[in-house]
């Protein structure tokens, strides 16, 4: 008996003493220090902003879209979800640049995808993700200021990319010229551009698909500059007199309501749509924010199922960007005008009489505010885990500003 007590404590020692060894082998995997020495990179990405079936990657190859691009590509997909695309390089994929070691390469890049940005950030303190962009400086000055390990840098965004409201023109209330135009009156685009784009040069106040730079840009642009007054006159113009008991704008007994879809991601364009539904309220308009993955905003203009949404897009200054964000399309914006004036276009292209038929189009535009123009932002913030890499940017002259290089270039920094 007293031998098999024995046993018995002997066996209890031996299972806590496994179970330390466990748990210590656990916590050494699983620690910022190994986690920050994994020869990966881990990219952040936002499930309001990227859809993982539609993720690229860049490569001395050309540029391959990672999830059921076939076997031409030069990497091996390990893993694909919603949540996290692994990819692993092929040995004889890509060339090596000169002067680059393979051996400092990342190993695999992972792709991994938050629904919100707060767990992101949260990711990016805890040295769990090694690169992430985002519009917001605030953001990037939180990351700076909670991590030693992170280079935070302002580079160009895409010179035509513009942020807008844009709407359904089938919908009952909006496919009213009156409506969308009072809409764009009582934005605060200034009061937008000063709260979230302090910096002199991050953002521009947005009045049509091209900048006021470009020269194609049209003189006598109506700005649609914040006017209450002015909204409240072409309501009022449009039969929307009264008010019902909760204090909505009605006509004919509808009321003045409406959803608008917004990345469910980024606190900034939460932010964003706050500050227009509170402009829209003192109109006594009531909209509908409703927050929505990348997908599924994409799926609702597919289908049609959508009344107004918040988008960037990235116009070209050329006919053809114009011609395919505008025809009818998802916007239902069918203008007979327009559409003469997309024609008239396409004969003078290559002759002087193109610049003045291209603003013309751009003024009908102006006019018809099938989107409210909101801003253009200059720059986006780039978080790069500089303890754990290195050379991943391209300073090369002929650029007029720094690149980051494609992910399978980075190097990984040799372990001390």
């Amino acid at each position: 008996m007293k031998k098999n007590h024995i046993k018995e404590k002997f066996l209890i020692v031996a299972l806590l003493a496994l179970g330390a060894v466990e748990t210590s082998v656990q916590a050494q995997t699983d620690s910022p220090t190994r986690r920050a020495n994994a020869p990966n990179l881990v990219i952040g990405l936002l499930t309001g902003q990227s859809d993982y079936r539609e993720v690229t990657v860049q490569t001395k190859d050309g540029t391959f879209r990672i999830y059921g691009a076939g076997n031409a590509r030069p990497f091996d997909l390990l893993e694909g979800s919603p949540e996290r695309l692994i990819i692993a390089f092929k040995a004889h994929g890509v060339e090596i640049p000169p002067g680059f070691s393979n051996e400092l390469r990342p190993q695999k890049l992972i792709y991994q995808f938050f629904r919100l940005e707060r767990g992101l950030i949260s990711n990016i303190i805890l040295d769990e993700v090694d690169y992430a962009t985002f519009e917001s400086e605030a953001v990037a000055a939180e990351i700076a200021n909670a991590s030693r390990n992170y280079r935070i840098m302002p580079l160009p965004a895409p010179p035509h990319a513009m942020e807008m409201i844009c709407y359904n023109l089938k919908h009952p209330i909006l496919r009213d010229r009156a409506v969308r135009q009072a809409l764009s009156y009582t934005i605060h685009r200034d009061e937008i551009k000063r709260s979230f784009f302090p910096t002199t040069g991050a953002a521009d106040i947005g009045v049509g698909p091209f900048s006021k730079d470009s020269r194609y840009s049209p003189r006598g642009l109506e700005e649609y500059n914040y006017n209450p007054r002015k909204a409240l006159a072409l309501l009022r113009a449009a039969g929307w007199v009264e008010t019902n008991r909760d204090g909505i704008r009605v006509r004919n007994g509808e009321p003045l309501r409406f959803r608008i879809f917004y990345d469910q991601s980024a606190q900034l364009k939460e932010d964003i749509i706050r500050r227009i539904k509170i402009k829209w309220i003192q109109i006594n308009v009531d909209v509908i924010p409703q927050p929505k993955s990348y997908s599924e905003i994409q799926e609702a203009l597919r289908t049609g199922n959508y009344d107004a949404v918040l988008l960037r897009h990235n116009f070209d200054e050329t006919l053809a960007s114009l011609e395919e964000f505008f025809s009818p399309g998802w916007l239902n914006y069918e203008s007979p005008m327009l559409q003469k004036a997309f024609a008239n276009a396409k004969k003078y292209q290559g002759s002087p009489l193109f610049r003045d038929n291209i603003q013309n189009i751009q003024l009908i535009i102006n006019r018809d505010q099938p989107v409210s123009f909101l801003y253009r932002p200059w720059q986006f913030w780039h978080a790069i885990n500089v303890a754990k890499f290195q050379n991943y940017l391209d300073g090369s002259k002929q650029k007029p500003f720094q690149e980051l290089k494609p992910f399978p270039e980075w190097q990984l920094k040799p372990r001390p």
